[in-house]
């Protein structure tokens, strides 16, 4: 039997992800079944186990996915500008609707019941704190944010604030509202103020 070369487990690896994102988006998570995903790409449910041997390992992964692009797009917007506006940027595809938060709020649904999914929540949340701590220590450094407390309570707060803009813009759905919230709060949380405010 031939060997399978690394570079192809990796490939595999990422098409299986990508298709198990689609279908959680389209199907949600109880009907973004195993069976839905290998369909999805052509391949047999045996053939997803060989990578991910339970659903809530390849959550973990569509999660994992999902947190890179963002990281890699916030990086990019708070490398100028007002770092609230940064972060909120770095969001906007989500509020705009672009990502579906209903899965993500379906998982915190499902994480009551389900020990795995619960610690991949787990895992996510640390997984978040490490990466906004990293960056706000960055700005604090370029003495762009002046946080009032320690900056794991910032981190925290951040944290939360997004938490429950996304729950907002599901409960009320307007986005352009929920963005200038989240602006004016995270201006408070950073210790920063818009460019227009400050004194000369």
């Amino acid at each position: 039997m031939p060997k399978v070369v690394p570079e192809y487990k990796e490939q595999a690896r990422a098409r299986i992800v990508e298709a198990a994102g689609a279908v959680f988006r389209r199907r949600g998570l109880p009907g973004g079944t195993m069976d839905e995903i290998a369909r999805e790409i052509g391949v047999s449910k045996g053939a997803l186990y060989l990578y991910f041997p339970t659903k809530a390992r390849l959550l973990a992964a569509v999660q994992e996915e999902l947190r890179d692009h963002y990281v890699g797009l916030l990086e990019r917007q708070l490398a100028r500008g007002d770092p609230a506006e940064g972060f909120v940027r770095a969001l906007d595809r989500i509020l705009q609707g672009e990502f579906d938060v209903s899965v993500w709020h379906q998982l915190v649904t499902e994480a009551i019941v389900d020990p795995e999914i619960r610690e991949v929540l787990r895992q996510d949340a640390r997984a978040d704190r490490k990466n906004i701590h990293r960056l706000l220590e960055q700005l604090a450094r370029q003495g762009r944010i002046h946080p009032a407390g320690p900056m794991e309570d910032t981190v925290d707060t951040i944290l939360l604030l997004f938490q429950g803009t996304l729950a907002a813009v599901v409960h009320r759905g307007d986005p352009s509202d929920a963005r200038e919230q989240l602006v004016r709060a995270l201006r408070i949380v950073l210790g920063t103020r818009p460019a227009r405010s400050r004194r000369r």
